[in-house]
This record gives C-alpha cells, sequence and structure tokens, in this order.
C-alpha cells in the first residue's frame, strides 16, 4: 500500500475512533454507566451494555450505595453499617469511621460529604454529616429528638424525618446546623426527597380521606408552602414507594404494591398529580426505578434481576441477570 493512502487508512480509522468515542457529530452521548449489587457476590460492578460487566473488588456485602455527584465515587454500606467510600475505577476504597443504622446515606452537593442516621448514645437515634475522606461526624440538629433518613438538596439543605409521632415529622436545615425549619406537620410524614433544582420537597404522607386509607405522595415548596397531593396509593402493604424524581423535575417514578399478590409495578406520575401511569403493567415484578441521566430509560428491578425500558413504559427488556438495586452514574 502507498505510504500516502495508508497515512489517509490510518487518519480517517482514527477520526472514526474518536468519533466513536465522543458520540460524534451525531449528538448521540455515550452509553450512561450503571452501578449495581451482584446478586452472587453481593459486590458493586458496573456495566454500559449490560453483558461486560466491571466488578469492583473489594466491595462485597454491600446493603445500600450513592454515587457522588461528580460520579467519580460511590458510598455504600455492608456489614455493621461501616460506610466505605471507593472510587468509580475501584480504587482507593476506606471505611469511614461513621456507621449508619438503617443502611440510608446521601452526598452533599460538593461530593466531599455525606449524611446519614446513626446511632445517639445506645438507644437514641440522629443525623450526621461526615467528610467522605475520614474524621469525625459530626451531629445535626440535635434539637429534633429521632431524626432520621436524611436527603441533601443541591443548593446545601438537608430534609429529614422524625421518629417521633408528637412532632412535625418533615424538617430541614443547613449542613452547618443553622436555620432548622418544620416543612410538614403530620406526624405520619416520612422518606422526604428532594427535587433536582432543590426547589420542592416529595415524601410520602398517610391518607384516610378516602376509603380505604392509602399513602399519599405528597409535595410542597423548600419553605413548606404550596402542599399539594401527587398521587393516593392504596394501602396493600407498608414501607417506601422509592419514589424518585426524573432528571428534569416533571415527573416521579414510584413502586406500588399489587392488591393481588403483593408484588409491585413501577408507576410513573407528572409531578403536577396528572397522568398516572403503571408502566410495568403486572408483566413482572418491578421496584427501585432508577432515571438515566437523560431521562429516557428507567432501569428497575425485577425477579432478581435488572431490567431496562423507555420512560413511556416500552421496550422492556432483561438488562443484567442476578443483580438488583440499580443507580445511574451523574453526568
Amino acid at each position: 500500500m502507498p505510504l500516502r493512502l495508508a497515512a489517509a487508512v490510518l487518519a480517517s480509522v482514527s477520526t472514526l475512533l474518536a468519533l466513536g468515542a465522543t458520540g460524534g457529530s451525531s449528538g448521540v452521548s455515550a452509553t450512561p454507566t450503571l452501578a449495581f449489587v451482584s446478586g452472587l457476590t453481593g459486590s458493586l460492578a458496573l456495566t454500559e451494555s449490560g453483558l461486560v460487566q466491571r466488578p469492583l473488588l473489594m466491595t462485597r456485602g454491600v446493603s445500600e450505595f450513592a454515587w457522588s455527584p461528580d460520579g467519580r465515587k460511590i458510598a455504600f454500606t455492608g456489614v455493621g453499617g461501616v460506610i466505605r467510600v471507593v472510587n468509580a475505577d475501584g480504587s482507593g476504597l476506606h471505611a469511614l469511621s461513621a456507621r449508619t443504622i438503617l443502611d440510608d446515606l446521601d452526598w452533599s452537593p460538593d461530593s466531599r460529604r455525606l449524611v446519614y442516621t446513626g446511632l445517639v448514645g445506645r438507644t437514641g437515634v440522629g443525623i450526621y454529616v461526615v467528610s467522605a475522606s475520614g474524621g469525625t461526624p459530626r451531629r445535626l440538629a440535635p434539637s429534633v429528638p429521632a431524626s432520621v433518613l436524611p436527603t441533601w438538596s443541591v443548593d446545601d439543605v438537608i430534609a429529614f424525618g422524625s421518629a417521633r409521632t408528637d412532632r412535625a415529622h418533615v424538617y430541614s436545615v443547613h449542613s452547618d446546623g443553622t436555620g432548622l425549619r418544620i416543612l410538614a406537620h403530620h406526624a405520619t410524614d416520612a422518606f422526604p426527597s428532594w427535587s433536582p433544582d432543590g426547589r420542592s420537597l416529595l415524601f410520602q404522607r398517610e391518607d384516610c380521606s378516602h376509603t380505604p386509607c392509602g399513602t399519599a405522595l405528597t409535595v410542597v415548596r423548600r419553605d413548606g408552602s404550596g402542599r399539594r397531593r401527587v398521587a393516593l396509593v392504596p394501602r396493600y402493604g407498608t414501607g417506601p414507594l422509592q419514589a424518585t424524581w426524573s432528571p428534569d423535575g416533571r415527573r416521579i417514578a414510584f413502586a406500588r404494591l399489587r392488591d393481588k399478590d403483593f408484588g409491585r409495578d413501577v408507576f410513573v406520575v407528572d409531578a403536577d398529580g396528572h397522568n398516572v401511569r403503571n408502566l410495568t403493567g403486572n408483566v413482572a415484578e418491578g421496584e427501585r426505578p432508577a432515571w438515566s441521566p437523560d431521562g429516557r430509560l428507567i432501569a428497575f428491578q425485577s425477579s432478581g434481576s435488572i431490567y431496562l425500558m423507555n420512560a413511556d413504559g416500552s421496550d422492556k427488556r432483561r438488562f443484567v441477570q442476578d443483580a438488583g438495586r440499580p443507580a445511574w452514574r451523574p453526568r
């Protein structure tokens, strides 16, 4: 092959490889990364295709985990509630002095700190903040007894619930412990979750305004005003509805118990309360819905595997066998 022709071929191949790596001129982004817990080993693993998987070594026994907002690290809980942090490439694994009693944890918007529920003394509970690199945890809102299940907003405000039934049940506080505010007063309010822009808070509330009683997905503004019910879910069981906001904040996915066999289906509802839709359609169990970063896909757990579907419920397919707890890497 003449040298000029060979050089041209090599240049073309290099261009194609570069386009493939970046999505090319079509603007199609690279396949997002999905993290999950292997059902075989109990360790974390990553995948883009579902077939090629990258296990993160030394992460066995994972209970729950969460990506840092910058997509560089994963924090997870394991045996005894010990919180560990690992880089997305599997390096830098280290344990924190923090221990969570509810397997809950959330990252600060700057990806430097974690908030979780821990013990206060021998029998009490409270929320703590700890550096992701280590150090001594700091308790927040000590004036609120039995504070639990914190969630961190993009503008550095932490919402949490209280396990006490004689106090208002959902609060918010700045990460430095100032600005404590009551957001919801009902004794059954629980499982708060900030919208992507931090302007609204989603939580669950027991609702007996209809028969039979149910669980209401409820939204309030960040100052506690403008409360509205988004969806009323018949109470065929107890526990969290695993509600999660779409990346654009316009929709909410949640897992609802079925009345016949007590399996679950994944539903989606507009954030204004319209268009409640069953996406899994009683075909298979569906729980732990997770939106892809662009909002086009929803991953969910079903019968010991992870499935993908379009955000409208179409094109359901099994993605990873023997796996659970899907979570997409942030952009």
